[in-house]
């Protein structure tokens, strides 16, 4: 077996010359021979890693697809090799060894196919990476530990999810969903021609989608609809206000991007078209849906979906001029979202009904930008405005005691601040608490926490009979 130094001489000739494809692939072949050795040091096995990852660059330099496979392969044989170490010769984390391993798999997505990459699926392998992803104590960096969300979606694609490690990687996502911001879930940027690196968003959502199918999801999600209705947003809560959140937000940041930088047009309507999906599967699915139509989630949800829609249309004229096909292809997936949501338009708790309420006064402005480039957003029609002026000639005959003294809409949970003796709605609450690391009281100053605040159940029983009335009222007249 070559040594190391005797495989850099043959990737890197001292003469300058490139090496042959015959020599890159000895260097390759031997690179996964050292990664089994088990006399080799930590740093011998990272030199080992990025030797094999330079092999496989030389030798298809000039093709993505078999350099992605090849970096696949080589990053589940180095995998299996650390977490065997790690088992058997209690060898301690290498941070250096996760993030070599986890940037061999920086190209690879779940439309990829890795159908000659043959992945260990020993309880080894499967509770080491595990154990990096969802245990702090084994991980201490989240910005690592995240990392292994590639590797998790890679391994689930080749492996069968159980019910043990499916539920241990969703303590892991409760665990690291702070580490999840835009930087980290976007592509990188795409200036030149070769595709960059796409980011973790699509890794993630395969992961959600198959722990959603499989009902893996359901703990977490009752588990945020309890914390909301006592009042107590636990990290159950807070990473589901987290996802939703970073879909709108990754949304502005590729409309910054865009008009900052020379980035080409099919990339940022490829980034658009993964927030839009992201956002989709996160308030539609089954698995979930039930989660976000709670208070607090509820509204974080449709002003996420009202602000990702505003960062796409602000930038629709240009893009569309760069790619027209692709810009309508992107507002059509919009009007699914859409579809979808107002299909739940029945439940009275759902996110259409709450963009209607709450930002019914944008239709207008969003008609009229589809419209001028020969697009409509079929779901958001200019009547609403008519809709938002009836509601507001209601709200005028609306007791003053049933409104929210923040937001001045008709409560259905009244809660007193004891820290101000103000009364806001259930849901006004559980957003100051999600929206903010220390959540304070809006009126005093004063710090929330849970204990601060009190239900009212007779304000509650007199706003829905309240409700009933005008309920009848309105059916008469309309008769």
């Amino acid at each position: 077996m070559a040594t190391l130094d005797e495989l850099e001489q043959r990737l890197y000739p001292s003469d300058g010359s490139d090496p042959t494809p015959n020599e890159s692939c000895h260097v390759y072949h031997h690179s996964i021979l050292q990664l089994s050795n088990n006399a080799n040091s930590t740093a011998q096995l990272i030199r080992a890693i990025d030797v094999g990852k330079q092999a496989v660059g030389i030798l298809f330099k000039d093709c993505l697809e078999s350099r992605t496979m090849h970096w696949a392969r080589l990053a589940a044989f180095a995998a299996s090799m650390v977490a065997k170490r790690s088992k058997y010769f209690c060898e301690p984390l290498s941070v250096h060894v996760i993030r070599d391993i986890n940037c061999l798999l920086s190209h690879w997505e779940p439309s990829i196919s890795t159908q000659n990459v043959t992945l260990d699926q020993s309880a080894c392998l499967k509770n080491w990476m595990l154990s990096v992803f969802c245990d702090a104590r084994t991980c201490p960096d989240p910005r690592v530990r995240v990392l292994m969300l590639r590797f998790l979606a890679f391994y689930w694609h080749h492996a069968e999810l159980d019910t043990k490690a499916a539920l241990r990687t969703v303590s892991g996502l409760i665990l690291n969903y702070e580490a999840l911001d835009e930087e980290t879930l976007l592509p990188t940027d795409r200036r030149g021609e070769e595709k960059g690196e796409p980011g973790l968003l699509y890794p993630l959502m395969f992961l959600l989608e198959g722990l959603g199918r499989h009902r893996y999801l359901d703990h977490m999600c009752q588990a945020a609809i309890t914390q909301v209705r006592r009042l107590i947003p636990g990290p159950e809560t807070r990473c589901l206000a987290t996802l939703v959140k970073r879909a709108c937000r990754s949304a502005e940041r590729i409309k910054a991007m865009y008009m900052m930088f020379d980035i080409k047009a099919p990339y940022i309507l490829e980034s658009f078209t993964g927030v839009v999906k992201f956002f989709d599967m996160l308030v539609t699915s089954q698995s979930t849906v039930h989660a976000y139509e709670s208070p607090g989630l509820l509204k974080l949800a449709s002003d996420s979906l009202v602000d990702m829609i505003s960062s796409i249309l602000e930038i629709g004229p240009i893009l569309q001029l760069e790619s027209t096909t692709g810009y309508a292809d992107l507002i059509g997936m919009v009007n699914k979202t859409l579809e979808s949501l107002a299909l739940r338009g029945d439940s009275p708790k759902s996110v259409w009904i709450k963009v209607q309420q709450d930002h019914s006064h944008v239709f207008p402005r969003f008609t009229r930008q589809t419209q001028t480039m020969g697009l409509s957003l079929l779901f958001l029609s200019p009547s609403a405005g008519a809709r938002e002026a009836s509601w507001a000639e209601e709200m005028e005959e609306v007791p003053t005691k049933y409104l929210d003294s923040l937001t001045q809409d008709i409560m259905t949970e009244p809660v007193r601040l004891l820290t101000s003796g103000m009364t806001v709605d259930h849901s006004t609450i559980i957003t100051l608490l999600l929206t903010s690391i220390t959540p304070f009281d809006p009126f005093t100053r004063l710090p929330l926490c849970h204990g601060s605040f009190k239900s009212l159940p007779r304000l509650k029983r007199q706003i829905r009979e309240w409700k009933n009335r005008k309920h009848c009222n309105r059916e008469m007249e309309e008769e």
